[in-house]
């Protein structure tokens, strides 16, 4: 973790709480929206700027899916999935505890360091698609989407810890 605390080794993700905020603007992060008409009532992620309150909309908790990725849910009944509403808007579904002490398979997640710093891309597990903010939008409630890396500042993300 580097002074700011941001996350700067994939080992400092596993059951860690964060806050992804992204390479366009230090007041843009990744958000946890309620169901709305793109979504078929699932959560998403969208753009919140920490500027308009309530950050505990933006925090994260990861946890450990494999050496190599981690799944991510804004409470233990809702993860981050790579699939997609309207818009290509990333939506979270709910993935119970069976109870029976079974993990729970969450979608994978790879964190790809770019600069030997804390910024990095947020990958699928086969490294296809990354993170995205649509259209580079910052503006509240943009969608954040999966598509292709073009190495795009909209696709570059740092972890806080929160």
């Amino acid at each position: 973790m580097d002074a700011y605390g941001n996350l700067t080794s994939v080992e400092e993700f596993f059951n860690n709480r964060v806050r992804f905020v992204s390479y366009l603007d230090p007041d843009v992060a990744m958000g946890y929206f309620p169901p709305d008409a793109d979504t078929n009532g699932a959560h998403c992620a969208r753009v919140h700027r920490l500027s308009a309150g309530n950050p505990n909309q933006t925090v994260w908790t990861s946890s450990p899916a494999s050496p190599e990725s981690f799944s991510l849910s804004p409470d233990w009944a809702q993860y981050l999935t790579w699939q997609c509403g309207a818009g290509g808007v990333l939506l979270t579904q709910p993935m119970a505890d069976p109870g029976d002490g079974s993990l729970v398979f969450a979608p994978a997640f790879k964190v790809d360091f770019l600069q030997g710093d804390c910024w990095f891309a947020l990958n699928d597990f086969d490294r296809d698609q990354v993170v995205d903010i649509s259209e580079s939008g910052t503006a509240e409630g943009n969608a954040i989407i999966a598509f292709p890396w073009n190495g795009g500042a909209n696709q570059i993300w740092r972890a806080q810890a929160v």
